[in-house]
């Protein structure tokens, strides 16, 4: 396979190049912050938030060692980084591809304990558990992919439709396996799990919603505040599970197109554009999750020196948990069985 690109003209280079920088200082900058932030503020270090560093992890990887990479295929033509690098940013590529889902559909499955299966949530998901959970997700894939290309089933190197290094099949019949195992493991599973968690998310706080808040309504306003920050969390992470699919399902398309040569040929504009999207899925999480849940968006300001409305969101933040905390202690105490939300 050729390490250059086809001919371009100067305003398609240009163009090409000034798009992946974009994304790659952003996502780079996005991806950091998320991670200070939970570093920096001790309320934000809860399990969910620990799969949000995972996946914000998993994002750095790309920003780091694929897409300045990249960029200079773009600028330059052609690869010229050597076989090394190029397997080693072609195992990050992959790592990607399949890490994120399964971190994205541990994340849905913790959510739908939280809030639908509260008692147990604590059993399944302290922050050691969570912990080794992310461990093996990574373990588990690395070992896959690194197993393939050691048994020389796979080898990884330059695709120019792509402007990245990635695997290519050496066996007919390994490929076929392969992707017995990847589409349920890593497309199908995680679409239909994590799909399944969220449906019963929303279900049990529209029920919540209809049948427990008016009974509450003379009693105290805590319980609604939890009820909307669970939901909102909830809503954050779904539409980045949106977006995650969005941005990666084409790429699966267009891989299983090519592989099964269902498609011989096509314009490198679509190729790079799909590539592209994946990009920008590591690029936008870190706006969804500032947009949609007030304890990061606090921090963030804080972090980036807007310290007078950061204090006070945070001071707002931390008596409303205080509140919650004292609501729970004089439920627990009048033995009450309210089916209330708790907040991560």
């Amino acid at each position: 396979m050729s390490s250059s690109l086809e001919p371009r003209q100067t305003g398609i280079v240009v163009l090409e190049s000034a798009s992946l920088i974009f994304l790659n200082v952003v996502s780079l900058v996005g991806n950091i912050l998320i991670c200070w932030a939970v570093f920096r503020n001790p309320h934000l270090r809860t399990t969910t938030n620990l799969y949000i560093v995972a996946l914000a992890a998993c994002d750095l990887g790309s920003a780091i060692f694929v897409m300045p990479f990249s960029t200079a295929v773009l600028i330059t033509g052609e690869w010229f980084f050597g076989d090394i690098y190029c397997n080693i940013q072609g195992f990050f590529v992959v790592l990607n591809i399949y890490a994120s889902p399964c971190l994205m559909t541990l994340t849905a499955f913790n959510r739908y304990v939280r809030i639908v299966k509260t008692n147990i949530y604590h059993k399944l998901f302290s922050m050691r558990k969570c912990k080794l959970w992310i461990l093996a997700v990574y373990v588990v894939v690395a070992a896959y992919v690194l197993t393939q290309v050691f048994v020389g089933n796979q080898k990884i190197q330059f695709v120019p439709g792509y402007a990245v290094c990635s695997t290519t099949h050496l066996r007919e019949t390994a490929k076929i396996i392969h992707y017995s195992i990847v589409i349920p493991a890593f497309v199908i599973g995680p679409i239909l799990i994590t799909s399944a968690c969220y449906y019963k998310i929303f279900r049990a706080i529209r029920l919540h919603t209809k049948n427990i808040i008016p009974s509450l309504r003379s009693e105290s306003t805590a319980s609604l505040s939890i009820s909307s920050r669970e939901l909102k969390i909830s809503i954050s992470l779904f539409v980045v599970v949106i977006v995650f699919a969005c941005c990666w399902i084409p790429l699966w398309i267009l891989a299983l197109l090519f592989r099964f040569q269902l498609v011989k040929t096509l314009n490198r504009h679509v190729t790079l554009f799909i590539m592209f999207l994946v990009f920008f899925s590591s690029t936008i999480n870190p706006f969804i999750y500032a947009g949609m849940n007030g304890a990061f968006r606090s921090e963030l300001r804080r972090i980036c020196g807007c310290s007078h409305s950061s204090n006070q969101d945070s001071t707002s933040f931390n008596l409303r948990q205080a509140q919650c905390r004292r609501s729970e202690d004089g439920r627990k105490k009048n033995n009450k069985s309210l089916d209330t939300v708790e907040m991560s």
